[in-house]
């Protein structure tokens, strides 16, 4: 029988130990227990090297550490970046944050009650709510809630119009290596073109307003979502779809029932945070006059009305903050 002994650390064979601990060890001239397989030797200048607590000096990393130095010291150099300038203006910073406080807000009144309005064929909807009844509430917090409006529809947009993008380049799916590159190539200039000018170009053709941002939103974001969902279908488990493709299904079949059930949980989760990612550029969008909460945002600041500027700032983070925990809360139960 094999014998078992406490006082020998557990090792590669009897003559060569790899110490790991004092833990139970079979000697090397005993027979190996069904179903595991037998110590083997290692050589020793292998078995030291493992046993080194740092990796070896090799001429790759040192040449990995030079490159990396020498990009940032072109970075550091081409931003001429000073931290002694931004301790001196540290006094400035305060002074600002000064003036931002107490938060301030613009109140309207808001009528409790929806107004009538008539369908089609004539048919008239009545008032719904509190007739003749209003409350206040921050004027900013209209403009807060087209924000959020703009962010659902652009990623909508957006969301569907990738689809056909993503298929193609996944490289695991994609019909040919050249289309898989002309899709990828189309979806990086999409990526390269900041969503301000497809809000510029959306302003000129459909005017100031929460439309415009949509567009911008929904047409600037094809080939971010176009790549996560490549991304996403790339990184399925293969056996699944070998063993779909055994039964005999076609590829459609194989497409539906072993690809789409792996992606579409990391899809959907990728999809919630490129909404989270469109209501911050919502409000930036409203900087060119594409609707939101950042038309409201340039007027606070243009006419130093810091006090505003702050409250409205404090019920963006609000509803962030709010999003944020329910994307978080959705992707764990897709996940």
């Amino acid at each position: 029988m094999a014998q078992l002994r406490q006082d020998q650390p557990v090792g590669i064979n009897a003559t060569s130990p790899l110490q790991i601990g004092n833990q139970l060890t079979v000697t090397g001239d005993a027979p190996s227990a069904p179903g595991v397989s037998r110590p083997v030797s290692i050589d020793p200048t292998a078995r030291e090297r493992l046993l080194e607590p740092f990796p070896r000096i090799t001429g790759s990393m040192v040449a990995t550490v030079a490159i990396a130095g020498l990009a940032y010291t072109w970075g550091l150099a081409g931003t001429r970046a000073n931290p002694m300038e931004l301790v001196e203006g540290i006094p400035n910073i305060g002074r600002f944050i000064v003036r931002l406080f107490p938060p301030a807000w613009d109140w309207t009144k808001v009528a409790l009650a929806t107004p009538a309005f008539t369908l089609p064929f004539g048919v008239v909807v009545p008032p719904i709510g509190a007739v003749g009844e209003t409350i206040s509430a921050p004027t900013v917090l209209f403009a807060l809630l087209e924000t959020i409006q703009m962010a659902i529809i652009g990623t909508s947009i957006a969301a569907v119009m990738a689809i056909p993008f993503g298929l193609l380049a996944a490289r695991n799916i994609t019909p040919h290596r050249y289309v898989y590159m002309a899709t990828r190539l189309l979806m990086n200039a999409n990526r390269a073109i900041p969503e301000l000018i497809f809000a510029l170009i959306f302003v000129s053709a459909v005017g100031l307003g929460p439309f415009a941002g949509v567009l911008a939103l929904g047409i600037g974001e094809i080939g971010m979502m176009a790549k996560l969902y490549a991304e996403a279908i790339e990184s399925i488990d293969p056996k699944q779809v070998q063993a779909v493709t055994a039964t005999g299904a076609t590829r459609l079949q194989t497409f539906v029932f072993g690809v789409i059930p792996q992606a579409l949980p990391l899809v959907a989760s990728y999809c919630l945070l490129m909404f989270e990612r469109n209501v911050r550029s919502a409000t930036i969008l409203g900087l060119v006059g594409a609707g939101g909460v950042g038309f409201v945002l340039s007027k606070y600041m243009a006419l130093f009305q810091y006090s505003k500027l702050m409250g409205a700032l404090v019920l963006i983070i609000t509803a962030v903050t709010l999003i944020d925990r329910a994307s978080d809360y959705l992707r764990r139960r897709l996940i």
